[in-house]
């Protein structure tokens, strides 16, 4: 039997407290420091790796998902309560073995609709023009190349004193019309969604982004360290801790995520300063 969610307290309010089985959700959601606002506070954003604008809805979306059984994990609570190795770890870290797993189930919701069902925003007209125009150099030794590719043909030009030229028109035609285009609203995509979906990242990229939604929930909580007592053989290494739910949640079935770390960090040497871009189709994402 799946684990409900209860996130509503006596007065049917969310519940975020610290009893809460969704507190370290929301310890992941919050992240740490002073939060980024509008002037009416009517977007929110947290300084957090989960880039969320509306942390209780998200939330209750999280909610809504897992009691509903839309998270796509075939891990299953029963098998991570008797998973005896991975509960000795849970339990040696001082962790909460039913907050932690809401926490697992998130990241792995989250990761999934940030790599695979997310969305990114088509640069207006406007912001397309001023990428073109901060394409002009400072100085006249440079080489480019331009091509155009319509209906009618295709031009490639590689003079670069005739791109100069081009980009200098560019320049002083947009400044000119810079208020008129802004104030008829030319830059909206008119008839255009704003939104296109975009590429899905690989399943690599999901491997590491799901262990390193993990790793800044420890690199939050450092009291999560634990002590082994005497005679107790159980690995109190969060990393390994992190690498072995990458095999039991199924994103990898490489057998070495179990054995070592070694595997998981060649994903984080790999996609060290990898960013994930996009909005989620399911999170209220900035």
């Amino acid at each position: 039997m799946e684990l409900p969610i209860r996130y509503l307290n006596e007065k049917g309010q969310l519940d975020d407290g610290e009893t809460s089985r969704l507190r370290y959700v929301y310890d992941i959601m919050y992240g740490e420091g002073e939060p980024y606002h509008n002037t009416d506070w009517s977007v929110v954003i947290y300084p957090s790796e989960v880039k969320l604008i509306d942390v209780p809805t998200a939330a209750e979306i999280f909610t809504e998902r897992y009691n509903t059984d839309q998270i796509l994990c075939r891990y299953k609570y029963e098998e991570y309560l008797k998973n005896k190795d991975l509960q000795d770890t849970i339990n040696g870290l001082g962790l909460d073995t039913d907050a932690f797993w809401l926490l697992v189930m998130f990241c792995f919701d989250y990761a999934c609709s940030m790599c695979f069902d997310s969305f990114i925003r088509r640069p207006t007209h406007g912001e397309n023009i001023e990428n073109l125009i901060n394409l002009l150099p400072d100085t006249n030794n440079f080489k480019a190349k331009l091509s155009l590719k319509t209906s009618k043909g295709k031009i490639e030009i590689e003079s670069s004193k005739t791109i100069s030229l081009i980009l200098e028109w560019i320049k002083r035609g947009y400044e000119q019309d810079k208020d008129f285009v802004h104030v008829n609203k030319i830059d909206a995509n008119k008839g255009v969604s704003p939104f296109v979906h975009r590429n899905d990242e690989s399943d690599s990229v999901l491997i590491w982004y799901f262990a390193h939604l993990l790793k800044y929930f420890f690199d939050l909580k450092p009291q999560f360290k634990g002590k082994r007592k005497k005679g107790e053989t159980s690995s109190l290494n969060k990393a390994l801790l992190i690498s072995k739910l990458i095999y039991y949640t199924q994103l990898s079935k490489n057998t070495n995520f179990l054995e070592d770390t070694d595997t998981l960090k060649s994903f984080f040497k790999q996609y060290k300063n990898k960013e994930i871009k996009g909005h989620s189709n399911i999170y209220p994402t900035p």
